[in-house]
């Protein structure tokens, strides 16, 4: 009989901590992805201060959930590539050929979680000074908003903004 009450009170009690745990591992991914994403704009910032070459970070580039630290050479043909995030064309670490339209650094395709089923934000460009701009079909356009990058999960968003001037903030 002690048995079969102790079995009925634990079955009980992962009933009811089943769901909490998965809304806890959920919450955890998207903070997780996030994260990433934040620590990712923040390496293309640095990046382009000690580079001092612009760099850029698109996102669902070349497929949703994924995002690619691409550098500006100056040369429209290959900055605006639709090939841009395509690894086997422009390679990481790219080559050493001292041609100045050749990307030298370009950063690794990244994915998100499988679970994330959101990445929205615009692509940004981030100058040897700090700043920050937008790029609207390969063209520059100067900030008069923050930037806000979306990351989402069965509903519930993360979101990071970035200013002009190149604060990174992960809204809580």
């Amino acid at each position: 009989m002690e048995v079969m009450m102790t079995t009925l009170l634990m079955g009980t009690m992962f009933s009811i901590a089943l769901p909490a745990g998965k809304a806890a591992l959920d919450s955890l991914e998207l903070g997780n992805a996030t994260r990433a994403i934040e620590r990712e704009l923040q390496t293309a910032r640095m990046r382009a201060v000690s580079a001092n070459r612009p760099m850029r970070v698109k996102f669902n580039c070349p497929a949703d959930g994924q995002y690619r630290l691409v550098e500006v050479t100056g040369f429209p043909a290959t900055d605006n590539a639709a090939s841009r995030c395509d690894e086997t064309l422009f390679g990481y670490p790219g080559p050493k050929d001292n041609a100045r339209a050749t990307p030298e650094h370009d950063g690794p395709l990244r994915r998100v979680g499988s679970g994330i089923d959101e990445l929205i934000g615009p692509e940004l460009e981030f100058s040897p000074d700090g700043t920050t701009r937008l790029v609207t079909n390969g063209t520059v356009k100067t900030m008069t908003a923050d930037a806000v990058v979306e990351v989402g999960r069965q509903g519930a968003v993360k979101e990071i903004t970035v200013n002009a001037l190149g604060r990174i903030t992960l809204v809580q």
